[in-house]
């Protein structure tokens, strides 16, 4: 029978196993004292006793049986039993009869012996229970030596289970047993593993190993589908006892983002519950793709430290939410939720891992809003000293210069394309990294571009006007297109530096194809002094040359040049002469 069938854990809350008992009446002593032909009558199928065999006038085995006796009742919460197993004299059998036997301790599951323990192994409470749990949880817990051994676990638990991957300078310590006993409960639930091998953990992938310290990492094998994905890892930051593996492991089986339509000051988490801030990611429903994503990345980042929430501006009457984009529940009491306006992932993250400090955040915006109500989207706060997206951290400290582009809002984006002829549009979010390293580039574009004809530079923060960039079907930021007017708009798919937005930009003025009337102008085309504002702009350059008879190819030409607007450019002869070029 197995070892499962004896847990009590599905009926016991988990603070059984951490909390002490009120002793039994009448039960001052826990350890059993019985004769060998009592103790193994007494055996019962599928129940675990540790057994020591000792003569009475044995003086060398007292101080371990005092460490035996003192771990009797922690081994009892398993539903171990301990007995010291009093020998006579003349008894010469396998147990009592030979001197090294009397060395040892016995572990029996019914009356089949599980494993023998040299008394020198269990020193103290510590190494008693680890090591007593170890044996019987074999095929709860792997014992793992090398990295191959270790994936090998993984690529089969992918797709099916999670795993919990633990690192202990040696077995019988008080992190072995903690590992152990966390092992007896969630067992069922994940794969355990275990290794003493130092170099096993810098090869696992921790950040930091510290092989003097045990270690603990949730590896997220369920997720990964892929034999080639690895799974991901999320180390606990706590010390190895059974109270935080048990909290670590509670944060790793909560939902990843918890969607709420409620107040925030009324929603309760597993991390509230726990000690952990709550970060809500304010969104609508026409960015909601967007925002889920966002949700997810934070989460990720965040996990183990602090949970998020999405959470839906449509579904909450608050006029709060519509001034800010990320909120922050403390576990504090009477702490009330502070709605702040941030920049970009970072940020939030920067924020949760205290290194920055939330009332200067929201003390800022508040000057900031009292200054000019109108002018919320650019909220330059110093507040990210990380190191993640470098360059857009630094970037942030210097004030971007938008006097030559047109920002656009719900009231004002229809009019303006209705009023101009040809505008470059930017659809971004005011708080997404790589929007923001964007819109740098897109000011660098319109400082080059500054006074060339026919070339407006727009731009709308869809965070602010999400119905815009949802009838616009702008379902990722950042994104940049070309509106003609009465014509299809062009979408920018290339890399976002500035010398190849501003080269497309200018591509994208001229006629794709362009119709070219005489042979001296195919010639200057094919030389790349026609036309000669794209003269200057590095360009792949393509020539249709068609006889008045070719209809059918010339319109699969000018098909081909509606699509590549913007990328080439393309030219089209097809005058009598054709066949002189």
């Amino acid at each position: 029978m197995s070892a499962r069938k004896d847990r009590w854990v599905s009926s016991f809350s988990f603070l059984l196993f951490c909390a002490s008992s009120i002793p039994r009446q009448g039960s001052a002593r826990l350890l059993q004292e019985l004769s060998p032909q009592e103790y193994f009558s007494s055996l019962q199928a599928g129940r675990a006793s540790l057994a020591y065999f000792s003569h009475n006038a044995s003086p060398g085995a007292q101080p371990f049986l005092e460490q035996i006796e003192n771990s009797a009742k922690a081994l009892q919460d398993y539903g171990i039993s301990v007995v010291k197993v009093n020998c006579p004299k003349e008894d010469v059998s396998r147990y009592c009869g030979k001197e090294n036997t009397l060395r040892k301790a016995y572990l029996f599951r019914g009356n089949m012996l599980i494993r023998e323990f040299p008394t020198d192994a269990l020193f103290d409470v510590n190494s008693i229970v680890a090591n007593v749990l170890f044996a019987l949880l074999f095929n709860e817990v792997k014992y793992v030596e090398t990295l191959a051994d270790l994936q090998n676990i993984e690529n089969a638990l992918k797709g099916r289970s999670n795993m919990v991957f633990a690192y202990v300078p040696a077995t019988g310590t008080a992190e072995h047993r903690a590992v152990m006993e966390a092992a007896f409960v969630y067992g069922t639930v994940h794969q355990f593993v275990l290794t003493t091998e130092a170099t096993l953990l810098r090869d696992a992938g921790d950040d930091e190993p510290d092989v003097a310290s045990a270690r603990l990492l949730f590896c997220h094998c369920q997720r990964a589908t892929d034999l080639a994905q690895p799974c991901r890892r999320t180390a606990m930051g706590q010390a190895l006892t059974m109270l935080n593996i048990h909290r670590h492991l509670k944060l790793m089986g909560a939902p990843l983002v918890t969607e709420v339509a409620e107040d925030p000051e009324k929603v309760s988490t597993i991390h509230l519950q726990l000690g952990l801030p709550l970060v809500f990611i304010l969104s609508q429903k026409e960015t909601y793709e967007a925002d889920r994503k966002t949700a997810e990345f934070v989460a990720w980042q965040l996990l183990g430290k602090a949970g998020v929430a999405l959470l839906s501006r449509d579904l909450v009457d608050l006029n709060i939410l519509l001034r800010s984009n990320v909120a922050l529940k403390t576990p504090d009491e009477g702490v009330p939720v502070k709605y702040l306006v941030l920049e970009d992932t970072d940020e939030v993250i920067t924020l949760v891992e205290g290194k920055s400090k939330v009332g200067q955040i929201q003390e800022e915006e508040e000057e900031e809003e009292e200054e000019d109500e109108d002018e919320n989207q650019n909220n330059n706060q110093d507040i990210q000293d990380d190191q993640v997206v470098e360059a857009v951290s630094r970037d942030k400290k210097r004030e971007l210069s938008l006097e030559q582009i047109l920002v656009l809002t719900e009231e004002t984006f229809h009019s303006a394309l209705l009023e101009t002829a040809r505008m470059v549009v930017l659809f971004y979010a005011s708080w997404e990294a790589v929007s923001l390293a964007v819109l740098r580039s897109y000011t660098e574009v319109a400082d080059h571009l500054k006074g060339t004809q026919g070339v407006l530079l727009a731009q709308v923060n869809c965070w602010d006007w999400p119905r815009v960039c949802a009838k616009e079907n702008v379902t990722q930021f950042p994104t940049v297109k070309i509106y003609e007017k009465g014509e299809r708009c062009v979408m920018y798919d290339g890399m976002w530096g500035t010398e190849e937005l501003t080269s497309f930009i200018m591509l994208s003025r001229v006629s794709c194809p362009l119709k070219l009337a005489t042979i001296e102008e195919a010639e200057r085309y094919l030389r790349g002094e026609f036309p000669p504002e794209l003269s200057s702009y590095h360009h792949t350059s393509v020539l249709g040359v068609f006889s008045t008879a070719t209809s059918e190819a010339r319109e699969a030409f000018e098909e081909a040049g509606g699509i590549l607007s913007g990328h080439v450019t393309m030219g089209m002869y097809f005058e009598e002469d054709a066949l002189a070029l």
